[in-house]
């Protein structure tokens, strides 16, 4: 796990110049600056922003972590601080409720897909995702992936560590299963990045001081953590956090630190 983070750590600040870089639209649903709200999407994105492995071609805010009146805002601060200069942000789903509404975000991504082949990182629910693999058939075999932060196992709980009585959600599949039987419906290819990976790395204040001495980004991200830690801190007993997100944007990057196994998968509807 130690190993993992360091070279994530590595990941986000490399200076090694790459030859030919990953195209990759990154859908998110950031939230970092609110209190005590999470901080994956916006360390995520700024860990993009600095792999020289990835061409990001644009950037897109949903509603989830946040409601999409606040979201959006934090996206377009974060790119325009840190992320490539001349980079747009556009709206995507407000709700659920938008799955196939032709939002701003969902005809920019077709733009870019049409102009580009290119990965889709769908770090929150995938109203806006679905949308456009609904809208846009003839896009289907331009898409080289959709990777989502989502997924479990039959019965599968989302605990931090054992002992732990409280679980977490499927946060971004059960904000829209619908969407996401959208993608599914496809073959467009699709990769999960689930708790099941995040969960083996942690990421301590210790690690979030570490980058604060790195320049502004890490600063205004040391910073940002510090009510997010103090949450798990009271429902976990651990100052450190799984870093959901990181590990999409490292499936891309830097794909031999992660161990991937083909499976099926389906939808299954359950009383709770």
């Amino acid at each position: 796990m130690i190993r993992v983070w360091c070279l994530l750590l590595a990941m986000v600040f490399s200076g090694a110049a790459m030859a030919e870089r990953i195209p990759v639209w990154i859908d998110c649903d950031p939230s970092a600056g609110l209190f005590e709200q999470e901080v994956d999407d916006a360390l995520a994105l700024i860990q993009a922003f600095n792999s020289n492995e990835l061409k990001i071609t644009g950037v897109s805010v949903t509603y989830g972590n946040a409601n999409f009146d606040n979201a959006l805002p934090i996206g377009r601060e974060l790119t325009q601080r840190f992320g490539p200069e001349g980079l747009e942000v556009f709206a995507g789903a407000r709700t659920k409720e938008d799955l196939g509404v032709d939002r701003p975000a969902v005809e920019a991504m077709a733009m870019a897909i049409a102009e580009e082949p290119q990965h889709i990182l769908a770090l929150g629910p995938v109203t806006t995702v679905g949308t456009l693999a609904m809208e846009y058939p003839e896009l289907h075999d331009r898409i080289l992936s959709v990777i989502v932060v989502a997924g479990r196992r039959p019965d599968q709980r989302f605990t931090p560590k054992k002992g732990v009585i409280r679980a977490a959600t499927d946060f971004n599949f059960e904000h829209d299963p619908e969407g996401m039987q959208a993608i599914l419906d496809t073959e467009i290819p699709f990769v999960m990045a689930p708790w099941e990976v995040s969960s083996q790395v942690w990421v301590s204040e210790d690690d979030m001081n570490t980058l604060k001495g790195t320049g502004e980004s890490g600063a205004w991200l040391s910073e940002n953590t510090a009510s997010w830690i103090k949450r798990w801190e009271r429902f976990y007993g651990e100052r450190a956090f799984n870093p959901f997100d990181s590990l999409a944007v490292g499936f891309l990057t830097h794909p031999e630190l992660i161990e991937t196994v083909d499976v099926s998968v389906r939808i299954e509807t359950r009383e709770n």
